[in-house]
Formats: C-alpha cells, sequence, structure tokens
C-alpha cells in the first residue's frame, strides 16, 4: 500500500480506525482505574470503540490498507490518566466537545462514502452519536439509560 493521501476520504476512514483503537484504549485504562458503575460503563465504551473499529478494519482490508496497529501515544495515556484522577461526572462531561468534533469529521467522511461502504460509516456516525447520547444522558441525570444506544449499537454488530 502506498501513502494514504492527506485530506482523501481513505486518509479519513483510516484515521478514524486508528481513532478507535485510541478510543478503546482511552476507556480500558479508564475501566482498570475504576470500580462499580463508572467501570462497566467504561468497559462498555472500550467495546464500543471496539466493534466500530474492526467495521473500519474489515472495510479498509478491502482497499489493501496497512493495518499495523500503531503504538499508543503518550498524549492519549496521559488523558487517561488526568481523566482517571477526575470524578466520574467530569471525566464524561469532559468528553463532549471531542465527541461533536468527531461527529462532525465522520458526518463529512460519510458523505464522501461510496455505496459499498455507506452502512459502515453510518456505523462510524452513529457509533460517535451513541457516545454523545452517553454523555448527555450522564449529565443530566439519566445514568440508568446511558449506554442504551451504545448496548443497542453492539448487539448489532453481534449479531451479524
Amino acid at each position: 500500500m502506498g501513502v494514504l493521501e492527506e485530506g482523501s476520504y481513505e486518509h479519513g476512514v483510516h484515521a478514524a480506525w486508528v481513532g478507535e483503537l485510541q478510543g478503546e484504549a482511552f476507556f480500558d485504562a479508564l475501566a482498570q482505574t475504576a470500580s462499580g458503575e463508572a467501570q462497566e460503563k467504561w468497559r462498555t465504551l472500550a467495546q464500543l470503540e471496539q466493534v466500530t473499529g474492526e467495521r473500519l478494519a474489515a472495510m479498509l482490508r478491502t482497499r489493501n490498507v496497512d493495518l499495523s496497529p500503531p503504538e499508543a501515544p503518550g498524549e492519549l495515556l496521559a488523558a487517561a490518566k488526568h481523566y482517571a484522577e477526575l470524578p466520574f461526572a467530569d471525566a464524561v462531561s469532559a468528553m463532549r466537545p471531542i465527541l461533536v468534533a468527531a461527529i462532525d469529521r465522520f458526518e463529512a467522511l460519510l458523505d464522501q462514502a461510496p455505496a459499498a461502504e455507506r452502512e459502515t460509516m453510518r456505523f462510524l456516525v452513529d457509533h460517535e452519536q451513541a457516545l454523545l447520547s452517553f454523555v448527555d444522558m450522564e449529565a443530566s441525570g439519566q445514568g440508568d439509560e446511558s449506554l442504551v444506544p451504545a448496548h443497542a449499537l453492539i448487539a448489532a454488530c453481534q449479531r451479524s
């Protein structure tokens, strides 16, 4: 595989895949330091990142894109450490601007996706929206229901 052209659709999808790997590692790191309900919530979010990354990887394989996993960058580990030190509600709230920006990027990729890849790219957008729903529901006191969208997407992957 050649170098992915910066700014290209394929480059954006590859970057999204790398982001899913990093998101999984981030949420796993948070789960390792949390306990009880918070630990289970972080684990569920890590699982959502994992299944999303697997879908993107399968799509990228059809394009013969190199899927050598990158090393977790130091800033990811530092961010996980910082978030782990925050109260759960603050850590969750801090994710909101990151998720909003990601939804914008992923919707742009969805708009560019060829027909054969639209379902996977729709899932990418949907998973990010599920994460944003998690954040918003936690902030509004609906923590008991905050993982419903994430669980639905994970279950959809397990059925297919």
